[in-house]
Order: structure tokens, then C-alpha cells, then sequence
């Protein structure tokens, strides 16, 4: 073999190691390239879980948080009001007590003098009218106070709806986020193998569940935007009602009149 032919096998091979080399390179970088789209979409996928889920977590406390303030504000409304009801009280009895005082200064006087019969008589309507309005006033404390109860109990009924209603939607709508997840992984790795397919029904195939996906995405962010409409229409029923007395006549009460409403 001459000295040209050996010269030409070696560059030949030469050439065909650097070409080896070239593909290998080459499929490397691919490599690298599709490991580096795959973390970023496996990033911004947990991103996205990340952000759900603190806004579910965020919804839930801000709820728990308007209930929290909501209760406090009925509590200080019922303290008002009964502080407002013993102070009423305490002053009838003490206006009672002082007329009832005079009454008898002034019948001690007249008895000094003439005895008149008509101031006793006055005395005793007195001491009568003030028993019955004592009453008066007990028995109507006493309603209001039932009325409160009921109107409590009820409020307290219509909460606990409300709060387990909430949460069925909470708990629906992290089952569809996982969901949600779960499917754009599915659709991300047929994606992935749409790229390397040759064969034309099996492209064909991997279409069709790729399209069925798109499908169920869309289903799944449909039901979520409705589950989310519904867990922030629960919580706006949380404005006080007006206090409705016997008669069915709404009663406007202002709390700094400890008399108003008697």
C-alpha cells in the first residue's frame, strides 16, 4: 500500500472521529437543552402550586378573620345594650325612691298640720304605678332578651352553614388544583414526546390525548373560577340585621339613650 493511501485512510479517519465527535456534541447540547426546559417547567409549575395554594390559605384566614371580628362586634352590641338596660333600671328606681322620699316628707308635714286623707291615697297610687311600671319594664327586658337569643341562635345556625358550605369549596377547589397540576404534567410529557416521534399514527394518537387534555384543562379552570366565585359570595352575609320588636315594626335603637326603646 502506497504512502497516498495510508495518507488518505487516516485523514478519512480523522474525519469521520471528528464527526463523531460533532454528533455527540451536538446531542449533548440537546440534552442539556431539554433538561433545562424541563426544570424550568417543573419551576414554573411548582410556582404556580406555590401561589394557589397561599392564595386558598390567604382566603380561608381572611374569612376566619371577618368572623373573628364579626362575633367580637355582636358581643360589645349585647354588653351595650344590657349595661344601657341596668343603667335605665337603676335610674327609675332611684327617681322611684326619691319621689317616693318627697311623698313622704310631705305627708309627714301635712300629718302635723291636718292629717289629709288624699295625700295617702296619692301615695299609694304612686307606690302601685311604680310596681306596674317596674314591671313593665322587666317584662319587656325580658322579651328583647329572648328576641337577642333567637336572633343569635339563628345568626349562629346560618355561620356554621356558611362556614361548612366554604369549606366543601376549599376543599373542592385544592382537589381541582391538584388536578389542574397533574394534567399539565401529563400534557408537558406527551408534549416532550411529540418532539422525538417519527411514526405518523402514533403522532396521531398522542394528538388526540394532547387535544382530550386541552379539554379537561379547560373543564378544570371553569370549575375553578366558579368554586371561587361562590367561596367569595359566602362570605358577604356578614351585615347586622335590623332588630325587629313585637308588632313587626323595625325599631331603630340608639345605644347612647339608655331609655331609648323603653
Amino acid at each position: 500500500m502506497s504512502n497516498t493511501e495510508n495518507s488518505a485512510l487516516i485523514a478519512l479517519s480523522e474525519l469521520k472521529n471528528l464527526e463523531a465527535a460533532r454528533v455527540a456534541e451536538v446531542e449533548s447540547e440537546r440534552r442539556a437543552r431539554e433538561e433545562a426546559e424541563r426544570r424550568a417547567r417543573e419551576a414554573a409549575e411548582r410556582k404556580a402550586r406555590e401561589e394557589a395554594e397561599r392564595k386558598a390559605r390567604e382566603e380561608a384566614e381572611r374569612i376566619a378573620r371577618e368572623t373573628a371580628e364579626r362575633e367580637a362586634r355582636e358581643r360589645e352590641e349585647r354588653l351595650r345594650l344590657q349595661e344601657a338596660e341596668l343603667r335605665a333600671k337603676a335610674e327609675q328606681e332611684a327617681r322611684l325612691k326619691e319621689e317616693q322620699m318627697r311623698l313622704d316628707a310631705q305627708v309627714q308635714l301635712a300629718a302635723k298640720k291636718a292629717k289629709p286623707m288624699w295625700l295617702y291615697a296619692v301615695l299609694g297610687l304612686l307606690v302601685v304605678g311604680g310596681g306596674v311600671g317596674g314591671y313593665l319594664v322587666y317584662k319587656n327586658n325580658q322579651e328583647r332578651d329572648a328576641q337577642i337569643a333567637e336572633e343569635r341562635r339563628k345568626q349562629d345556625e346560618e355561620d356554621k352553614k356558611r362556614d361548612a358550605q366554604v369549606a366543601a369549596l376549599m376543599a373542592e377547589l385544592k382537589g381541582l388544583q391538584e388536578e389542574q397540576n397533574r394534567i399539565k404534567s401529563q400534557k408537558d410529557e406527551i408534549e416532550n414526546q411529540l418532539k422525538n416521534v417519527k411514526d405518523e399514527t402514533e403522532r396521531q394518537k398522542l394528538l388526540a390525548e394532547k387535544a382530550a387534555l386541552d379539554a379537561q384543562l379547560a373543564a378544570n379552570e371553569d370549575k375553578q373560577k366558579k368554586n371561587k366565585g361562590k367561596t367569595s359570595g359566602a362570605a358577604k352575609s356578614d351585615e347586622p340585621k335590623a332588630e325587629k320588636p313585637k308588632g313587626g315594626i323595625t325599631v331603630k335603637k340608639n345605644v347612647d339613650d339608655p331609655l331609648d326603646g323603653l
